[in-house]
């Protein structure tokens, strides 16, 4: 979350995880300070949640990340979220390793379910599977290389394969060669897909992270599973699939046949039921919930999922205050915070004297 206004879209997310979830939560955040001191204010709230609640602020300095970046030495973005959001392709390297999953999720999304379901899709998985996101064959988009046949928007993220595998180069690991690790996974598949890069890096890769992960999983289909549709239920190019409220005594034949935009993907012939919600592309707005079509009956978006923002964004944060209250003084909610970040391939640097350029 880099701005306050992205901690107010991520605000909504995690207040429908603290909603819906019947397990123990851990957030791991990545963050700016204005993000930060907004959420701040949302955890204040909470003074006697029905569950502990792990809270944990990262705040990587707008200069590491582009000395990480530049310690890569190919990528860059054409993306509005900048390098901020280059930083996905990095969350094995910024989480501390005793992280050893995640899930990451864009903040203009929430949840309508328990999100332990789609933790458990973890257990599911098969063994060399690193990387788990909604996959697209059947979108056709040469002028981004076809990158919008995946949304790396909700990703299911296993770090310890991730960080094992060396998912991004490092001019470090370039350096130390010790046998210890391979080369790094990522840049084969970025010169299959995009060519050898420029002086500058690349400057044909489209969608910002996206666009590598693309390169990335396209080439390395042994590291990645589709993830179902139920989890990424999203309003940009996919109409939300017209998966909508109403008519619920409606059976799943019924149902079945009016989903759209599934012939030919793994989701094909299989009922999606939402979990997750996704308002992305809602164009014009810096906050999802104040674009104005939600004013417009006549908007397919806002027929279909309006009524569902409006009591998600107006539940009150306080009524999540579900559990017993005490007079032990003791929080069931802990915040902590990590404002000096280094790069694993930072800290192996450190680790081996190797001296950076």
């Amino acid at each position: 979350m880099w701005s306050r206004a992205s901690a107010m879209e991520g605000a909504l997310l995690i207040k429908t995880i603290l909603l819906y979830t019947t397990s123990t939560t851990e957030l791991h955040i990545i963050c700016d300070q204005p993000a930060r001191d907004f959420l701040e204010t949302r955890f204040s709230l909470l003074t006697y949640p029905a569950r502990p609640i792990k809270v944990r602020f990262y705040q990587p300095s707008l200069q590491s990340m582009k000395d990480r970046v530049a310690r890569e030495g190919s990528i860059q973005s054409d993306h509005s979220a900048g390098l901020p959001g280059l930083m996905k392709l990095f969350i094995h390297e910024i989480l501390p390793a005793s992280v050893k999953k995640a899930i990451y999720i864009d903040t203009d999304a929430f949840f309508i379910s328990d999100p332990t379901v789609l933790w458990n899709v973890f257990s599911q998985l098969k063994p060399t599977t690193a990387v788990v996101m909604s996959y697209h064959p059947d979108q056709s988009s040469p002028e981004w290389n076809h990158a919008s046949r995946i949304c790396s928007c909700v990703m299911l993220l296993d770090l310890e394969k991730l960080r094992k595998l060396r998912l991004m180069d490092s001019s470090v690991y370039r350096e130390v060669t010790d046998g210890s690790y391979p080369s790094a996974l990522s840049p084969p598949t970025f010169r299959v897909m995009y060519g050898e890069p420029g002086p500058d890096g690349y400057n044909n890769v489209k969608l910002g992270d996206q666009g590598y992960w693309w390169a990335i999983v396209d080439n390395r289909e042994d590291i990645f599973e589709p993830l179902s549709f139920d989890f990424e239920v999203t309003s940009c190019l996919m109409d939300t699939y017209n998966v909508a409220l109403g008519e619920d005594g409606i059976s799943e034949a019924d149902e079945l046949p009016k989903q759209c935009h599934v012939k030919g993907t793994p989701q094909e012939g299989t009922l999606i039921r939402p979990k997750l919600l996704h308002f992305n592309c809602l164009h014009g707005t810096e906050v999802y919930m104040d674009w104005e079509g939600w004013l417009k009956i006549t908007e397919s978006v806002t027929q279909r999922w309006g009524p569902a923002l409006s009591y998600h964004h107006g539940y009150k944060w306080i009524w999540l205050n579900l559990g017993v209250k005490t007079n032990s003084g003791k929080s069931l909610v802990d915040i902590g915070a990590d404002t000096n970040i280094v790069f694993a391939d930072l800290q192996l640097a450190r680790d081996h004297a190797v001296v950076i350029g």
